[in-house]
């Protein structure tokens, strides 16, 4: 899968990655490479449990 990805440096020096598609999947990282690693296991568990909620809905 390919998701479209807002990568922004805080004032702080952090790096914020957001899921363009699923703007309340948010992290932040030390390193570009840290928030987008991050970011792919936030996005894993969010559809895992979006995808317990559509079975209990079963």
């Amino acid at each position: 899968m390919r998701f479209e990805v807002d990568l922004i440096q805080e004032e702080g020096g952090l790096y914020r990655a957001t899921a363009v598609a699923y703007p309340t999947v948010t992290v932040t990282g030390r390193t570009e490479k840290e928030a987008l690693g991050l970011l792919i296991d936030a996005l894993d568990r969010h559809f895992k449990g979006e995808a317990r909620k559509s079975q209990t809905r079963s």
